[in-house]
């Protein structure tokens, strides 16, 4: 079993990292029209998200009936992919002409960041017998 801190803490720094970034680089990509506020709520929203199912997936790990584990995991992807595209679909909506596609392009990027990390905690989490 992985020690919570080692679950949560790639997470943490990878919200950190991309927080930091973004408002320090806030300028230089103003120039290529992506907003720092969608950037930053994308970076906050997925955080969330990514937390929420690791804790499904932990919650969920020692049960004996696999088919718990597996409700959990997709119940938390299921609540991540509804989540981000209600979001989604009310910021291009709300913003009007006005809105950042390239924003929602880095946010993108930032899902297969956040993925990538899941499933690697997600294997740490239950290792092979």
């Amino acid at each position: 079993m992985v020690k919570a801190d080692k679950i949560w803490s790639p997470f943490i720094g990878v919200f950190l990292l991309v927080t930091g970034f973004t408002i320090a680089l806030h300028e230089r990509w103003a120039q290529y029209k992506i907003s720092m506020v969608v950037v930053l709520c994308a970076n906050a929203l997925l955080f969330f998200f990514s937390l929420l199912n690791i804790y499904f997936q932990t919650r969920n790990i020692n049960n004996p009936n696999p088919s718990a584990v597996i409700r959990g995991v997709m119940a938390a992807t299921f609540l991540k992919l509804m989540g981000l595209a209600a979001a989604t679909l009310i910021y291009l909506v709300a913003a009007g002409p006005g809105r950042s596609v390239n924003a929602v392009f880095v946010g993108m990027a930032l899902y297969i960041v956040y993925t990538w990390l899941e499933v690697r905690i997600s294997l740490r989490l239950n290792p092979k017998k």
